[in-house]
Parts: C-alpha cells; structure tokens; sequence
C-alpha cells in the first residue's frame, strides 16, 4: 500500500501525542466534546451597517468606509519580542518584510517583529502536517482543521485559553469578544478553548452568482431560478464558439437548495442522516451530469476548474464561490461593465429554496503555550488583528498605507499595484491568525451591497446551518479525508460520464462501511452531550 507523506506525518504525530498521560483518549467522546463556558459576546460598537439587519445571521452590510475612521487601540499591542508564526494565502505569497513597507509598518505598528512562514493554501495541509513533525510552528499557527487528531494535538501544542477568554474573561480583549458565540464553538475541544476564530460567518457560504452584465447584453432573464429555468438559461448564453460556457463549475450549492438537500449531516426523526445517502443527492449528480453532457459547463470545469479567472474574463457567465469573493472579482474585473448578481435560487414548487450556509469560521488560529505573560501579549497581537470594520486599524490592516498602497474614491480605499502585492490584495495573511466579522462591503461598488442584502433577506429565513459544527468525531478525524476523497472523485466520474450515475448506490453502501457509519454514532453521542437530539 502507497502511504501519502501528509498521511504518514500526521499518523507519526498523532502516535506520539496519544502516548502522552494529559491528552484526551481518542476513543472518549464525552471528553472530546466536554463544553466549556464560552466567551462573553460583546458587539463592538462601531459604525452604523448602512441597511438594517433583519435577520440574526445577516452580515453587516457598508456601502462605502467611514470618512473619518476611529483609532481603537492605544499603543502597540507587542513588547518587542519577535512573534513567529505559521499561516497561508490563497493569493500571491507578498515580499519579505525586508523588501515590503507594509509588512514593515506592521511590524511598528505590533511592537514587535513578525516573523510568518506563509504557505500557499493548496500546499498548507502538507507545510501544516510537516511544522508539527518538526516542532516549527511558532508562537501563532493557523490550524489544519482536518487533520487526525486534533482535539489531542491541540491538548499537547497548543494553549488552552480558557482562563483568559471564557466568560467575561476577554473583555480585557474587545475584539476577540466582538466574536460571535458560535464562532467560538468551533474553537472548543476536550472541554478548552484551544484556539481563536478566522470569523467569515455566512459570507464563507457558497452561492451561485451570475454576470449580470453579460446577460443583459444576451437579453437572458436569470430572475430567481428553478432547476430546469437554470438550465434553460445555462443553454441559452453558452457559445462555445465564442468559448462562452453557462457555467463554469458545476452549480451544486444551488441545486442542493433547490433540491432541499441537508447542509451535511441533518437530524431527522431523532437521527442523523448525511446528504450523499438522500435520493436528492444522486438527483443532483444526474442533473449536473446532464448539464456537463449538455456542455452548459466550461470543458475543464470539473476536472480542472479556473472559475475566477473565467468567471472574471466572461468565459463563464456563472460561478459557484462564496459572498466573500465577490469583492475579489470586482478587483479583478477589466471591464467597467462588470456586475455580479445573486440568484436566489427555488424549489420546483416556487418555494425558496434550502440555502446550505458555511461554517461560522474560515478555520482557527492557535498559540503555542508558555507563561501567562507571554499568553497575554500574544493574545493583544491577536485582539489588534481582530479589529472590526470602520477602525483605523481596519483600514491598515486591510489596505496598508495612503498613497503607497492605496488612493481614495470618495472614502473608499482602493489598492494600487503595491497595494496588491505588498498588502496580498487586501488579504495579507495575518487574516488567517486572527480576524474581525466579515462585512458586506465591496469597495467601490454599493450597488453590489445591495444585490448581496436583498439575496441575504430572501435566503436566510429558510438557510440552514450544519447541526454537527463544533462537535468531534474521532472517525471522521481519521478517515474523514479518505471517505470524502473517494465520494468526490466518485462525483466528478458520474459528473464527466465516465462511471454509471447508478454506481453510487454501491459507493455510499461502502462509504457507509468504512467509517460514515461509525462517524455518525459519534456524532449522534455528542449531541446527545450538547444536548440538541
């Protein structure tokens, strides 16, 4: 048997942190799931969201920034001891701090030099797996949320930050606290808080969105579709001869809702029920099948998918991506015409359809344990990274410096070309250490605020969340990769032709077998502990 080298550290790791006498047995899910008090929730007070929000989950939606953005902090958060740390990008891998003014003025502006080891995003599960075989970490590390063990590593590497965040405990840190209680439901394991939030909220959630321009100059009406309106559209402005495509990756989040499908598992008559073994689910392989064999798909959309760019380009006059990456595809947009717009999708009875929402967090950051003094200040570099939106430390952070990394329209922030490398396109990855609430905000474009709150009002009334965030299952740490591995590499075949759309009855019997099975009884037991079944 070939062992994948990923696979091979994390087993060498977990080895070791199972013989440890303080960490958590593997197999004791009242332990694993053990809850916690969790941190006081205290919203920050902040500028006024220029819509209302009418809807608990609803993001905070901004037209434009603040004129005149308020300082928050007093001082530099560091102590002058350099803070290494270990995290990703999804965007171009910014200059070295020595090449790099904006990594410099952070640096100042910390009061204390930050030394990151940043990893593509693709590549950061292996990088992740590889720092904690040799003990590289650093002082603050992005989690790999999948890998084998973790509530055990966590136990043994990383520092529990109960004592200094649970209850009111972080007031002492406001924008930690400015961190919704489901966020940090996601950061508890074996009854600690063993890390902090990435908070995304529903704008993590993925959507269809549609290039508006593109078809008001095709005279196609998208309006809010059902399944076969989609299609009938997808057909109707695909040209391959102008190399024009309907989509360009198979549209599941929209089908799964328009379907009515569960956001993963789903509690149904007192148990839990995953999607791939619903009769909707092998629905939605055939209609995406049919829609490949249509060629209402970009030809590589499932074998080889480069959405942003064909999305961006118009190659794609749709895209599945989430309400977060809608600011980075106004970036990238050439045309002045460019407008994205938001389906909402429905039910074939009209209905509104099962808006499957994502994981309250991106991922979680944790901190390497030492003494109290060293937690704290390390906990004030985090709180600083968390400051919200409308904050002076906002707009550093996110844009850099005036003039050098960013001119103003109005009083919104644009980047220059040093802005987008040397600020990693708004996105440097400090993001992934610690974070504030995601807005609604696309600078430069409010009319794209509005199409994302008007979508929000439709959709979250009846979305849905997943009942199993925040709890661990011991199976689904071990195999979970595996198995969903396996039933994705299953889909794209039923997806491309290449295997009978009836060979997943088969599949899901199997995956039921190796472990879906197992990772369901443990799931069932932990919220039999939260006490939601």
């Amino acid at each position: 048997m070939t062992l994948r080298r990923r696979t091979f550290l994390a087993g060498s790791v977990a080895l070791g942190l199972t013989g440890c006498s303080t960490v958590t047995r593997s197999t004791d899910i009242a332990a694993l799931n053990k809850p916690v008090a969790l941190p006081t929730y205290k919203r920050f007070d902040g500028p006024k969201p220029d819509l209302p929000r009418s809807h608990p989950l609803m993001p905070d939606c901004f037209y434009r920034f603040p004129e005149h953005p308020a300082k928050v902090t007093q001082g530099a958060p560091g102590d002058g001891q350099v803070v290494t740390g270990t995290t990703l990008t999804s965007n171009p891998i910014p200059p070295t701090a020595d090449r790099n003014p904006y990594w410099q003025e952070l640096n100042r502006r910390l009061g204390a030099p930050l030394e990151l080891n940043i990893t593509a995003a693709a590549d950061y599960p292996n990088k992740f797996a590889t720092s904690v075989a040799g003990d590289t970490l650093g002082d603050l590390f992005n989690v790999d949320g999948g890998f084998a063990y973790l509530p055990q590593f966590l136990e043994a590497r990383a520092q529990d930050l109960t004592e200094y965040l649970s209850g009111d405990a972080i007031l002492e840190y406001p924008f930690l606290a400015n961190a919704p209680q489901a966020s940090w439901r996601g950061c508890v394991f074996s009854g600690g808080i063993r890390a902090v939030p990435i908070q995304r909220g529903i704008m993590s959630s993925n959507t269809l969105l549609a290039r508006q321009d593109l078809l008001d100059k095709l005279g196609v009406e998208l309006g809010s579709p059902t399944v076969d309106e989609l299609q009938k559209v997808a057909k109707a402005v695909t040209d391959e001869k102008l190399n024009r495509w309907g989509f360009a990756v198979p549209p599941t989040a929209a089908v799964s809702a328009m379907l009515g499908l569960p956001n993963g598992w789903e509690v149904r008559d007192g148990k839990l029920v995953h999607s791939r073994e619903l009769p909707e689910h092998k629905e939605m392989l055939a209609i995406t099948r049919q829609m490949v064999k249509d060629g209402t798909i970009h030809p590589d959309g499932v074998a080889k998918p480069n959405q942003k760019v064909w999305f961006t380009q118009g190659s794609a006059v749709m895209t599945q991506d989430t309400y977060s990456s809608i600011q980075s595809f106004y970036r990238r947009a050439t045309d002045d015409s460019f407008s994205i717009s938001i389906p909402v999708p429905r039910a074939s009875d009209g209905k509104v359809g099962r808006v499957l929402l994502g994981s309250p967090n991106n991922s979680i950051a944790a901190i390497r344990p030492g003494p109290p003094a060293r937690i704290k200040t390390l906990l004030r570099v985090l709180n600083w990274c968390a400051a919200p939106f409308g904050t002076e430390e906002y707009l550093f952070r996110k844009f850099g410096l005036p003039g050098r990394h960013y001119t103003l329209n109005g009083t919104d922030p644009v980047l220059t070309k040093d802005g987008g490398s040397e600020v990693c396109l708004g996105e440097f990855p400090i993001q992934y250490l610690a974070d504030g609430p995601y807005p609604a905000y696309f600078p430069g474009h409010p009319e794209a605020v509005d199409t994302a709150y008007n979508h929000f009002k439709a959709v979250l009334p009846t979305a849905i969340t997943s009942p199993t965030y925040g709890l661990y299952s011991p199976t689904q740490s071990t195999k979970g990769k595996i198995l969903d591995t396996r039933m994705d590499s299953l889909t794209k075949d039923i997806q491309l032709g290449r295997a009978d759309l009836n060979s997943w009855d088969e599949a899901v019997t199997n995956y039921r077998k190796s472990g879906a099975d197992a990772i369901r009884a443990e799931l069932e037991q932990a919220l039999t502990i939260k006490g939601e079944k």
